[in-house]
C-alpha cells in the first residue's frame, strides 16, 4: 500500500511538473507576439486590457456548457481581488509597460526574480522552511537567467524598475493562489473572474491616465487575441493546476523554464542568433529543472 501511495505522489508530481512546463512554454510565445503589436499602435496598458478582455465571452460559455457555478463565497471574494490586481493586472501591466524601455531579453530576465520572491514572501509570512536544495537550484536557475541580460544596450532605471516590481506582482500572485486555496476553485470559473476583474480595474485605471487604445490595425487585434487565448485560458489553467500539484515554490522555479523558450521561439521565428552565454544559461536552466524534479522524486 505504501509503495502505491509512493507511486501515486510521484505520479501527481510528475503531472504537475508538466502542467507548469507546458504553461511555461505558452508564456514563452508571448513577448514575441506583444512586441509585434507595439509598432503597430499598441501599448503595454491596452494589452493587458485586451489579454482579459477577449477571453470573457469564451469562458463564460464554455462555464455555461460545463455548467459550473459562478457564485463566489467570501472567502473567494476577499481572496480573488488581491490575486487579480497582483498576479493578472499590475504584473502584466508593468511587465508589457517595461517593454518599451528596455529590451524584451532584459525585462524577462528581471521578470523572472520572482521565484526569489516567492521563497522570501513564503518564509517570512507563511514560516515555511527554506529548503537548502530549493535555495540551491533556484541559485543556478538565476544565474543561467542573468546569462540573457543585454547589458550593452544600457539600462533604462524606468524600465528595470517596472520589470522588477512584475516580479513582485507575480509572485504574491502566486503565493495568494497557493496559501489561499484558490487552486481548488473550478479552473475556468478562476480564470474568468482574473479577467473580469482585471477589465474592470484597468477601466477605473483609464479614466486618469487615458492610456487605452482602442483605434489598431487588425493584425495588431488578431496578435493580442492569440496572446488572450494562449494566456488566459491555457497559460492561467495550466500553471494553476501545477502550482495545485507542486506548490507555490516549486512551480515557480519550474517556471523558470520560459525564459528558455522565449529565446527558442525568437530563434524560430525571428531569426535572433543565440550567442554563448544565452547557450550557457539555457544549459543552466535545464540543470536547474531536472535538479528539482530530481529532488521531489526523492522527497516521496
Amino acid at each position: 500500500m505504501w509503495y502505491l501511495l509512493s507511486l501515486f505522489g510521484r505520479f501527481m508530481k510528475f503531472k504537475g511538473i508538466i502542467y507548469v512546463l507546458l504553461a511555461a512554454l505558452i508564456y514563452g510565445l508571448t513577448p514575441l507576439l506583444c512586441s509585434l503589436t507595439y509598432p503597430l499602435g499598441n501599448n503595454g496598458f491596452s494589452m493587458t486590457f485586451f489579454r482579459n478582455f477577449f477571453v470573457i465571452p469564451i469562458l463564460y460559455i464554455t462555464i455555461i456548457l460545463k455548467g459550473v457555478d459562478l457564485r463566489l463565497n467570501k472567502h473567494e471574494v476577499r481572496t480573488l481581488l488581491p490575486a487579480c490586481i497582483l498576479g493578472a493586472c499590475l504584473s502584466m501591466l508593468f511587465l508589457y509597460t517595461s517593454y518599451k524601455y528596455i529590451s524584451i531579453g532584459t525585462a524577462t530576465t528581471l521578470h523572472f526574480s520572482y521565484p526569489v520572491f516567492v521563497l522570501i514572501i513564503s518564509s517570512i509570512f507563511f514560516k515555511e522552511l527554506i529548503k537548502i536544495t530549493n535555495v540551491f537550484v533556484i541559485s543556478v536557475a538565476v544565474i543561467g537567467i542573468s546569462c540573457f541580460m543585454n547589458i550593452s544596450e544600457g539600462f533604462n532605471i524606468k524600465g528595470v524598475l517596472y520589470a522588477v516590481a512584475s516580479g513582485i506582482a507575480y509572485a504574491l500572485f502566486i503565493v495568494i493562489l497557493d496559501k489561499n486555496n484558490l487552486v481548488s476553485m473550478n479552473r475556468y470559473k478562476l480564470s474568468f473572474y482574473i479577467a473580469v476583474i482585471s477589465v474592470v480595474i484597468l477601466l477605473c485605471l483609464n479614466i486618469p491616465f487615458k492610456q487605452l487604445v482602442f483605434i489598431q490595425t487588425l493584425h495588431s487585434y488578431f496578435y493580442m487575441f492569440i496572446v488572450s487565448i494562449l494566456t488566459s485560458i491555457f497559460g492561467i489553467i495550466f500553471f494553476k493546476e501545477g502550482i495545485k500539484l507542486i506548490g507555490a515554490t516549486n512551480a515557480a522555479v519550474f517556471s523558470l523554464f520560459e525564459p528558455l523558450s522565449s529565446i527558442i521561439v525568437s530563434y524560430l521565428f525571428l531569426g535572433t542568433r543565440i550567442s554563448i552565454s544565452q547557450m550557457v544559461g539555457c544549459l543552466l536552466i535545464i540543470v536547474s529543472v531536472l535538479l528539482l524534479i530530481k529532488f521531489n522524486n526523492n522527497s516521496c
